[in-house]
């Protein structure tokens, strides 16, 4: 049986943590995002989590990134549209999308103003 073409749910995604690496690069120079590196392994790995995480604080660490490109109505539609667009192409058929829009008002934007922008 070819598992790859079955139907998919995903019952717990993070939106600050879905970001494609190229998305998160480019956010980042426009938003003038001071980054040691724009170098795509790089970027990653400020993304990625390691296999051996055992703290807390290291894990949502990879969050702060995310979360500084994602303080524009623009940025967060993007973001949403894309990670939508990612799990169609896993076969996602359903999933629960989570995140705390306060984390996304660092630039004045109304909550309101936020979860609109990623309905």
């Amino acid at each position: 049986m070819d598992t790859k073409n079955l139907p998919n749910i995903e019952l717990h995604c993070h939106l600050d943590g879905s970001l494609r690496v190229e998305t998160v690069i480019e956010l980042a120079k426009k938003e003038n995002i001071k980054l040691d590196s724009y170098d795509y392994d790089y970027v990653k790995s400020l993304l990625t989590i390691s296999e051996d995480c055992d703290s807390l604080d290291e894990y949502l660490k990879r969050f702060d990134l995310p979360n500084k490109v994602l303080q524009t109505k623009e940025n967060l539609r993007r973001v949403a549209y894309e990670l939508l667009e990612d799990a169609a192409k896993e076969n996602v058929i359903y999933i629960e999308v989570r995140f705390a829009p306060v984390f996304h008002t660092q630039k004045g934007l109304a909550l309101e103003e936020i979860i609109e922008s990623v309905i």
